[in-house]
């Protein structure tokens, strides 16, 4: 099995609008480690690693090396989404949380 993880990692990443370093500091990977995943001079991280980022992603460890074409939406049930959208939350600068909790209550304000 020809291992995917730069490719899945890089499109998880650009999903959700990700840099290097907001993962780091998400997951407790060092960025470095991240970066050499991404340009493929790491091939075969660590397990922790793989874990933690997987945790974030919300995706199992394994679905991180599948291929796209092969690869299934994980189901998510409401604890892990919750997690996973404060992670994305908190991944964020102050000035794009601002905006988000404004847009937030704006929505709100309209119901």
């Amino acid at each position: 099995m020809k291992l995917d993880i730069s490719k899945q990692l890089t499109k998880l990443m650009r999903d959700q609008n990700l840099s290097q370093s907001a993962l780091s500091r998400a997951t407790g990977v060092p960025q470095p480690t991240i970066n050499r995943i991404l340009s493929e001079v790491t091939r075969e991280p660590r397990r922790d690693s793989v874990v933690r980022i997987a945790n974030y992603f919300g995706v199992t460890p394994e679905s991180l090396y599948e291929s796209t074409s092969k690869k299934s939406k994980p189901s998510l049930d409401e604890s892990t989404s919750v997690e996973q959208l404060y992670h994305h939350i908190r991944s964020l600068s102050q000035a794009e949380r601002t905006e988000l909790f404004a847009k937030i209550a704006a929505s709100f304000n309209q119901a």
